[in-house]
């Protein structure tokens, strides 16, 4: 048998045993030495025994914090785990691991991960676009277009112009009704 510091078994075992901790309400000690239960194999297949390390810790924090975000477990102010009632129905649907992929069909796990992890996005002003649209607004033709016709800017003003008659169109239907 090897004995390691640094091996970390995959996220579906570790959840999983997160879970089921939470399941019989035990505390952080206890969580740490069920891990350190697991039987982990390496990729030869020689059983490792896991040992107490920065990086274990770290990765049990994460499926912590993970299950907690998908809302099956909470975790109280002295760090006893108890599962919740979708907790308890994950475990019964899948009872060979959970992973992040499973998570993420949970949408208060997806939306949160979104809100939290999401690229920030800036709007860049449109030049072209925009006069597009007040070229389509004031009633200009379509052979108005400044751009050269195989530019990206001769598109963008193409898209504002037909964007300012649609929204006209649309203006219309609806004084119509």
């Amino acid at each position: 048998m090897t004995t390691t510091t640094d091996y970390i078994p995959g996220d579906p075992a570790l959840m999983l045993t997160v879970l089921r901790s939470a399941s019989a309400g035990l505390g952080q000690e206890a969580l740490k030495e069920k891990v350190l239960s697991l039987f982990c194999c390496d990729d030869d297949g020689t059983q490792i025994i896991l040992q107490d390390s920065p990086a274990l810790r770290t990765r049990i924090e994460y499926a912590k914090s993970h299950l907690k975000m998908a809302g099956l477990i909470r975790i109280s102010a002295d760090g006893t785990l108890t599962i919740t009632s979708l907790g308890e129905a994950m475990l019964i649907t899948y009872p060979l691991g959970i992973d992040d992929g499973v998570l993420c069909s949970l949408p208060a796990f997806r939306n949160r991960l979104y809100s939290e992890h999401a690229p920030a996005v800036r709007a860049i002003p449109n030049a072209a676009l925009n006069y597009g649209f007040s070229a389509g607004l004031g009633a200009h033709r379509l052979t108005e277009n400044p751009y050269p016709a195989d530019s990206r800017e001769h598109e963008d003003w193409l898209m504002g112009w037909d964007e300012a008659l649609d929204q006209d169109k649309r203006e219309k239907e609806t004084l119509l009704n």
